[in-house]
C-alpha cells in the first residue's frame, strides 16, 4: 500500500506545485503549452534515445515481452478508440484521445518508482522497467501520426504523387521526433557503438527533465481545463471517465497479462510488465491533447482522476503477486 503512495504522491506535489504557481503568476500565461512543446519535441525524444541506446541487443530481442506488452496496448488502444467514435461519435480526434488515454501507461513518472521499491538493488527489473517505459511510445506514435493526417498534414497536393510520398515521410518519420529517436536508438544499440560518453550524460541530461516539466505543464493549466471539461461535459464526462478507467486500470493490466503468460513470459519480465500496464493513463496524453488542440481539458481530467485511483489498482495487483509468491 504505502509502495504505491509513496510512487504516486510525487505526481500530485509537482502537479499541485504548478497550480501554485499559476494562482501566484509567477509563470507567463502560455509557460504550460511552451512546456508541452519542450516534451513532446524534445525532452521525451531524448530520453528514448538515452535509453534505447544504452540497451543491449539480447535484451531488445525478447520477443515474446515485446509482443505481449505492447500487444495489449495495441488492442486496449484499438477498443478505446473504436468505443469512442462508436458511442460517443465525437469525431477522430477526441477518439484518438481515448484510446490513448485507455492505452498508454503512465510508466516512467509511477512505473519506475513502483518498481524500485519492489525490487531495490536488482539490476535486472530495473531494466525490465526501463525497457517498459519504451512502449507507450508505439500506440503514442500511432495517435499523433493520425492528429497529423487529421490536421492536414497529409492533404493530396495537386495529384502530385512525389509531393505526397514526401508529406508521408515528414508525418510519419521525419516530422516525429519521438519515432526518430526510437529508431536511432535501436541502431546505436545493435551496432553496439552506443553515445559517446559526454554526449549520452548531456542528453540524459535533457531527457530526464520530460517528467517534471510534463507536470508542471499539467497543473499549471488544470484548474482552468477541469472547469471547461465540466462544463463542456454535457452529462457524459462520468460515463466517459467511467470507461476509460477501467479499460486503462482494469482491462489492460489483466489482458497484459494473459498474453505475455500465454507467449510464455514469466517470472520478473510477466511482473513488471503487469505493474507497469496497472499504471494509469500518461501524462504525456495530456501535452499531445495540448499540442494539437484536441479535447485537452478531458485529458487532463482522465490523467488526475487515473493517477489518483491507480494506487488501488497498484496496490491490488502487487499484492496479487504477493500472494502468488511470484514478487
Amino acid at each position: 500500500m504505502f509502495q504505491a503512495l509513496f510512487a504516486v504522491m510525487p505526481v500530485f506535489l509537482i502537479i499541485g506545485a504548478g497550480v501554485l504557481l499559476r494562482s501566484r503568476d509567477v509563470l507567463p500565461e502560455n509557460a504550460g503549452p511552451v512546456l508541452g512543446i519542450y516534451v513532446l519535441k524534445l525532452a521525451l525524444p531524448l530520453l528514448i534515445l538515452h535509453l534505447l541506446a544504452g540497451a543491449s541487443l539480447k535484451d531488445l530481442a525478447h520477443w515474446a515481452f515485446w509482443g505481449g506488452i505492447l500487444g495489449s496496448q495495441l488492442v486496449v488502444y484499438c477498443i478505446g478508440y473504436v468505443g469512442d467514435r462508436i458511442f460517443c461519435r465525437r469525431g477522430v480526434g477526441p477518439g484518438v484521445i481515448a484510446g490513448l488515454s485507455c492505452s498508454a501507461c503512465n510508466a516512467a513518472f509511477v512505473g519506475l518508482p513502483i518498481v524500485s521499491n519492489l525490487f531495490p538493488g536488482n539490476a535486472t527489473a530495473m531494466l525490465i522497467a526501463g525497457l517498459c517505459t519504451l512502449t507507450p511510445n508505439v500506440v503514442m506514435i500511432i495517435g499523433q501520426s493520425r492528429l497529423d493526417a487529421l490536421a492536414g498534414s497529409l492533404a493530396w497536393d495537386g495529384g502530385n504523387p512525389l509531393k505526397f510520398v514526401g508529406k508521408l515521410l515528414k508525418v510519419f518519420i521525419f516530422g516525429n521526433p519521438i519515432l526518430l529517436s526510437t529508431l536511432a536508438g535501436i541502431a546505436l544499440s545493435a551496432s553496439g557503438l552506443g553515445l559517446w560518453a559526454p554526449l549520452d550524460r548531456a542528453v540524459s541530461l535533457v531527457g530526464y527533465t520530460a517528467a517534471p516539466c510534463m507536470l508542471l505543464a499539467l497543473g499549471l493549466d488544470l484548474r482552468q481545463k477541469l472547469v471547461v471539461a465540466t462544463r463542456q461535459a454535457h452529462g457524459h464526462a462520468f460515463a466517459r471517465q467511467t470507461w476509460f478507467i477501467l479499460c486503462k486500470l482494469v482491462l489492460h493490466p489483466l489482458l497484459c497479462w494473459v498474453m505475455l503468460a500465454a507467449l510464455g513470459v514469466s517470472g520478473l519480465w510477466l511482473v513488471i510488465s503487469v505493474i507497469v500496464s496497472a499504471t494509469a493513463t500518461a501524462l504525456v496524453v495530456t501535452v499531445i491533447a495540448e499540442v494539437y488542440s484536441t479535447v485537452p481539458e478531458e485529458a487532463a481530467l482522465t490523467a488526475v482522476v487515473a493517477n489518483g485511483l491507480s494506487i488501488f489498482t497498484l496496490t491490488g495487483f502487487v499484492w496479487g503477486f504477493q500472494a502468488l509468491g511470484m514478487v
